[in-house]
C-alpha cells in the first residue's frame, strides 16, 4: 500500500463524492446509491479505517448541512456507518496457526461475520429512521403516494378508508423488511465492486474470495433473524424494531441463497442460461425467488475463512 496516501484527505474527498452521489440518488435511486456506497468502501478497504470513518463523517456532515438539520446528519452517519465498519472488519487478519490452520498462512475475518455486522448496523439505521415518525404518518404518506400514481394511470381506481387502513398496516409490517433487504443488497454490491476495483488497482489488502462458496451467513444470524420475527408480533414500535432486524438479516440470507445458486451451477455447461432464467423469474415474480433464496441461505449457514499464504504468488483459499 502507498504509505504516502493521506487517509484523512482521501476520506474527505470520498465523503464529498458520496454526498453528491446520495443527492443524485433522489433522481436515480439504485445506481447512484450503489455508486455512493462503493466510494465509501473504496476509501475504507483501500486506505484504512481512518479514511473510511472520515468519509462517512464528511458525507453525513455535508448532507446534514444541505438539509440544515443536525439530526439529519446523525441519521446519514448511522446509515453510512455499516460501510466503514465492514471495511474495518474486512482488513482484520491473524496467523492461521492461531485457529488451527497452516503456519504459512494468514486467516482473514470471515465474510459471514462481516455480513452479519453490516446487517445489524443496517437494522439499527432503519430503526433510527422509522421510530421517530409519528404513528403511521410515514406509511400513510407512502400509501397516498401509491394511490396517486395508480390513479393517474387508472382514473377509476379508488380505495375506501378500510382498504387504506389495511394498506397502511401492510406497509407498517413489511416496509422495514423490504427496506432492510434492499439496503443489504446495495451494501454488499458496493463491497463487491469496491473489492474488484481495488484489486485492479493493486490496492486491496484483503484477498479476493470465491464469493460463491464463501458468501454465507453464520449460525448466530439465524437467532437474530428469529428474534426479529418474534418481535414483529409484539406490535407498536417493538414490531418496527423486530421487522428491521428480520429484514436486514433476511437480506444477508438472500445474498447467501443466490451465492449457493451460483455455486451449484459452477462449471456446468448450462450455467449461464440457468442463471439468466433465475434472474428473469426474480424480476417477473420476485416473491417466489426471494423466499426460496432466503430459505436456501437459512438452510446453509457456515463461516468460511479466507487464507492468504505468507509466501507470495500463492493462491488464497477458503477454510470453513
Amino acid at each position: 500500500m502507498n504509505t504516502r496516501a493521506n487517509p484523512i484527505l482521501i476520506g474527505i474527498v470520498a465523503g464529498l463524492v458520496t454526498a453528491i452521489l446520495m443527492v443524485g440518488s433522489l433522481y436515480v435511486p439504485f445506481f447512484l446509491q450503489l455508486a455512493a456506497v462503493t466510494v465509501l468502501f473504496i476509501a475504507g478497504l483501500g486506505f484504512g479505517r481512518v479514511a473510511g470513518l472520515v468519509a462517512v463523517a464528511t458525507a453525513a456532515i455535508a448532507l446534514g448541512a444541505l438539509m440544515s438539520s443536525a439530526f439529519g446528519a446523525l441519521i446519514f452517519a448511522i446509515a453510512l456507518l455499516p460501510a466503514a465498519v465492514m471495511s474495518y472488519l474486512a482488513g482484520l487478519a491473524r496467523p492461521a496457526a492461531e485457529i488451527g490452520g497452516p503456519d504459512t498462512a494468514m486467516a482473514w475475518y470471515p465474510l459471514s461475520d462481516i455480513l452479519l455486522a453490516g446487517a445489524v448496523l443496517t437494522a439499527i439505521a432503519t430503526i433510527f429512521l422509522l421510530l421517530p415518525q409519528q404513528g403511521d404518518d410515514l406509511y400513510t404518506k407512502v400509501v397516498d403516494e401509491a394511490v396517486r400514481i395508480i390513479s393517474e394511470a387508472n382514473p377509476s381506481f379508488a380505495i375506501d378508508a378500510a382498504e387504506k387502513a389495511q394498506a397502511v398496516a401492510l406497509f407498517r409490517t413489511f416496509g422495514p423488511i423490504s427496506q432492510g433487504i434492499g439496503n443489504m443488497i446495495v451494501l454488499f454490491a458496493g463491497f463487491y465492486f469496491a473489492m474488484r476495483i481495488l484489486t485492479g488497482l493493486g490496492r486491496n489488502v484483503r484477498p479476493r474470495e470465491d464469493i460463491r462458496s464463501s458468501l454465507r451467513m453464520n449460525r448466530l444470524s439465524i437467532a437474530v433473524f428469529l428474534a426479529g420475527v418474534a418481535l414483529m408480533f409484539a406490535g407498536d414500535k417493538i414490531a418496527v424494531v423486530g421487522a428491521s432486524f428480520a429484514g436486514a438479516v433476511a437480506g444477508g440470507f438472500l445474498l447467501s441463497g443466490f451465492a449457493i445458486i451460483h455455486n451449484g451451477v459452477r462449471e456446468k455447461t448450462w450455467a449461464l442460461p440457468a442463471l439468466i432464467l433465475v434472474y428473469l423469474v426474480t424480476l417477473i415474480f420476485p416473491p417466489l425467488t426471494i423466499v426460496i433464496a432466503i430459505a436456501g441461505g437459512l438452510a446453509n449457514p457456515r463461516r468460511a475463512i479466507a487464507l492468504t499464504p505468507t509466501k507470495p504468488n500463492q493462491t488464497p483459499t477458503n477454510q470453513p
